[in-house]
């Protein structure tokens, strides 16, 4: 008898150990990954499809990359492949992409910025406010308006602002000031 509970008893914490191996298994495989992504948009080209099919496509796209993590956006940025695709739509393809998924981007990004230690997010702002420097002498002022006044970075900026506004800590809102009246800068000389 207590042979047999014992056996029970191996074969049901064997049962367990599968179940928990296939679950993890089954887990990492539906993970979306920066790779999986780019795998989706190198397998989708859009050029010479009609309209519906495009929707589609980007649809699955903003699907996908809505589904990464913070961190895996970060490397799906990274990849340089996104910019090549963006490129290829149209400006009102470019406007429903970023309507798809910039809100979830910047609710991920003060997210991550919230849990970041302060020391952290002050470089991370310095870095930052070097990069409008270099980018503003590299292109200049009559480069800067024009972007600016783009209605994709319009959207970009007041979609950041809502973002900023209901979703970062008090601490976060401090050590992003100087970024945020840098870019209020920006803004007000291309105006």
């Amino acid at each position: 008898m207590k042979r047999q509970v014992w056996t029970w008893g191996v074969l049901a914490l064997v049962a367990v150990w599968v179940a928990a191996g296939v679950g993890v298994w089954l887990a990492r495989s539906q993970r979306m990954t920066a790779g999986k992504t780019v795998a989706y948009l190198e397998s989708h080209p859009l050029q010479g499809l009609p309209a519906g099919q495009r929707e589609q496509i980007i649809a699955g796209m903003a699907d996908r990359v809505n589904k990464l993590s913070f961190e895996e956006r970060q490397k799906f940025r990274y990849e340089g492949r996104l910019r090549e695709w963006f490129e290829e739509l149209t400006p009102e393809e470019r406007l429903r992409y970023i309507d798809l998924t910039l809100p979830k981007g910047m609710k991920q990004m003060m997210e991550a910025f919230n849990k970041m230690p302060t020391l952290k997010r002050k470089q991370l702002v310095s870095r930052a406010l070097a990069d409008l420097d270099r980018v503003r002498e590299e292109t200049g002022h009559l480069n800067a308006e024009r972007v600016l006044s783009d209605a994709n970075m319009q959207r970009i900026v007041d979609e950041g602002m809502k973002t900023f506004i209901r979703d970062a800590s008090a601490d976060t809102k401090l050590d992003l000031q100087p970024l945020i009246e840098q870019m209020q800068n920006i803004m007000q000389r291309s105006r």
